[in-house]
């Protein structure tokens, strides 16, 4: 009996180290977190993650692991919850070639709302200034509730996904990227241009940058041409290896603009229109968000109200962002007058007029699908 009860114990021992887990959180890890630390690629840095409190402080340090030579992070514990992600290490500059350092007391950090099972998070200097963003002036504690706006807010005025999209090298060819991973280096190394361009150090372009956000989440016209320059400067380097030329085909070119919706009419002899090809040639500083085909993203063609028949067909395609083709057809006809919506992205600075819109009629045909002489028709554009 005394040996069953001693080795009883012995279980008993062992189940209560198990259970303590070497610490870091404890028991079997709940959660993965992985991810990219760059501005640009910070190689052998070091990562820190740690659990968010309810008011927006920093608590218990959950993790403590290191980057990759590809700046690439991965740790294991068992949480579940909001946390911050700090990364801190060396880097070499895109724009200058220079090894600069993020040091420990002042890291790169990253605010997640809810990690559970896997998560990914990139910490680079747009998630930075997300977290300047989301911090209480006073106390400096994050607001916990405006994580995922401000996350999606500051991926929304640089067109990348700053959380959850993770940069590669700028300086170097990296294999099966996707365009996405590529314009989000692409966009780092931008910061490390304006660093360059301005001779200011990462905390003060950072700090800049935030200042220069407005209420409506839009930068002011001097920082949207500040960093729509210092992209233009480097797309265009020697330095840049990610393979993407021309802002015009990325999602980049919209960084820093505003959007401004323009109305198409048409007029004409004819007594009703069933279809009708034409161009819409954008005037310098505006473009319009297309996919990778050239399709124009859904929603930023639309009829208007009252004109068309239901049924009515309409589709724009377009030509490095600069030049729209459209097509739109109806069964039953439509008249002339106001037709169609098109959103656009006006650049900062740009102020284009009505009359800047070129619009060719390119072939249209009645509604008993007759042929129209497209000279007699005309198509104008109406900002609005």
């Amino acid at each position: 009996m005394k040996r069953v009860l001693a080795l009883l114990a012995i279980v008993v021992v062992f189940l209560g180290l198990a259970s303590c887990g070497g610490g870091g959180g404890g028991g079997t890890p709940s959660t993965r977190v992985s991810g990219v630390a760059s501005k640009g690629i910070i190689k052998n840095g070091l990562i820190r993650i740690f659990a968010l409190n309810a008011d927006g402080s920093k608590g218990a340090l959950l993790k403590e692991t290191s980057t990759d030579a590809n700046g690439a992070y991965s740790a294991s514990f068992s949480y579940s919850g909001a946390v911050l992600v700090e990364a801190s290490g060396s880097y070499t500059d895109e724009a200058t070639g220079a090894t600069k350092t993020i040091p420990a007391d002042a890291p790169l950090r990253a605010a997640v709302e809810q990690v559970s099972g896997t998560a990914a998070i990139a910490v680079t200097p747009l998630t930075e200034l997300a977290v300047q963003r989301m911090e209480d002036p006073v106390s400096h504690n994050v607001t916990v509730a405006q994580i995922a706006a401000t996350n999606a807010a500051v991926s929304a005025l640089f067109q990348v996904d700053i959380v959850g999209t993770m940069p590669v090298d700028a300086l170097s060819v990296t294999p099966g990227a996707s365009n996405a991973q590529k314009e989000h280096a692409l966009v780092l190394a931008a910061v490390s241009q304006l660093m360059q361009d301005k001779g200011e150090d990462l905390p003060t372009v950072i700090a800049t940058l935030k200042s220069a956000i407005g209420s409506d989440g839009t930068l002011d016209t001097t920082a949207a041409q500040e960093f729509r320059g210092a992209l233009a400067t480097f797309t265009a380097s020697a330095e840049n290896q990610t393979g993407i030329v021309d802002l015009l085909e990325t999602h980049l070119a919209d960084i820093g603009s505003v959007t401004r919706n323009v109305r198409l009419a048409v007029t004409g002899t004819a007594g009703s229109i069933g279809g009708l090809q034409f161009q819409v040639v954008l005037p310098p500083g505006v473009t319009v968000q297309a996919d990778s085909n050239g399709n124009v993203v859904a929603g930023s063609l639309a009829t208007a109200s009252g004109v068309f028949a239901e049924g009515v067909y309409a589709s724009a395609n377009a030509w490095k962002r600069g030049r729209v083709g459209v097509i739109v057809a109806s069964p039953t006809g439509f008249a002339f007058g106001p037709f169609l919506t098109l959103t656009c992205q006006v650049a900062p600075g740009a102020a284009p007029a009505n009359g800047d819109f070129q619009l060719p009629v390119l072939g249209a045909y009645d509604s008993g699908q007759a042929p129209i002489d497209p000279t007699g028709l005309t198509v104008t554009a109406t900002l609005l």
